[in-house]
């Protein structure tokens, strides 16, 4: 009928001491009923623990899949993305949870982006390079030095970033090496200067596009091949994370990461890239991918509760 998980996270209370607690992993039949006593019996447990506030659904952080799905249900999820039932909003509000965080997928369409943004971002990088920054595509057979590297530039391009929790080295290395099996060097685009990385743009083939081919889901005996096959004729790509460091923002970076990734595309015949998650708060996000020509095609949003 239902489940949910709470969560007691120490890392964000360290770092925000709101006592607030989340709840995650939730799913529910379309009944009131069973959806208040799943919510009921997380903001109990959370209460108990001394928080005052629940905000969900994240599982577990900000770091990993948040929020439900509340408009583009007719869009398939692309690659590490959620999908829901169009009841789940309704659900929560009657509950008595509010809205607390919208976020955006917008859609890039890979022969629509305008070419003059695209000249400006050949200008940027001219300049960069003058200035000695490179834009150049990971080593993968340097791989964990590479994530190493990566670690704290991610931190800091992404602190100030609402409920944003820094990652250890553990648990970046974990995230990495998810993506490693799915991603190619040109995936992962890193700008440096001097050696050392001041930003990053990591994207993903949108692997949904195999994955929901492969009978009952099941690599084994049979998947492997709609795998290895189907790899090669994915149509669309999923931009994951884009980020700069703060001294370094506002000299065309992030224009030479999009400009990159679309040339990647057209190279890879891809004919679209989803960007997500993008928070509505991200105002210079949003503004710079309307201006790239792209459309918000899917809509997200977090809840709130007080106890």
């Amino acid at each position: 009928m239902g489940r949910i998980a709470s969560i007691y996270n120490k890392t964000h209370l360290n770092i925000y001491d709101d006592d607030t607690g989340f709840f995650g992993f939730f799913e529910s039949i379309d009944n009131a009923l069973v959806a208040k006593e799943l919510l009921k019996s997380a903001s109990d447990w959370l209460k108990a623990k001394g928080l005052n506030k629940m905000i969900g659904p994240e599982n577990l952080s900000t770091n990993d899949t948040i929020g439900i799905l509340t408009r583009g249900f007719d869009q398939p999820p692309v690659i590490m993305m959620p999908y829901n039932y169009p009841y789940y909003e309704r659900l929560l509000k009657d509950c008595g949870l509010t809205p607390t965080m919208t976020l955006f997928s917008y859609l890039m369409k890979t022969d629509s982006m305008p070419t003059n943004l695209l000249n400006r971002a050949e200008l940027f990088e001219n300049r960069l390079q003058k200035s000695g920054i490179q834009i150049r595509t990971i080593d993968l057979k340097n791989f964990d030095n590479e994530i190493n590297a990566l670690q704290p530039v991610y931190n800091s391009a992404n602190q100030g970033n609402w409920g944003f929790l820094p990652l250890d080295t553990v648990g970046f290395q974990h995230m990495a090496k998810e993506m490693k099996q799915l991603v190619n060097d040109e995936n992962i685009l890193i700008a440096e200067k001097d050696g050392k990385i001041i930003g990053y743009a990591v994207t993903l083939p949108d692997f949904n596009q195999v994955f929901k081919k492969i009978p009952k889901g099941r690599l084994l005996p049979f998947g492997w091949y709609y795998l290895l096959t189907g790899r090669n004729n994915i149509l669309g790509l999923r931009i994951i994370i884009m980020g700069v460091l703060p001294a370094y923002r506002g000299q065309g970076i992030d224009w030479c990461f999009y400009s990159k990734i679309t040339a990647y595309a057209k190279k890879k015949g891809i004919l679209w890239g989803e960007a997500c998650y993008v928070m509505e708060s991200n105002l210079q996000m949003n503004k710079m991918l309307k201006l790239l020509g792209a459309t918000i095609v899917k809509e997200y949003k977090l809840f709130e509760m007080n106890l």
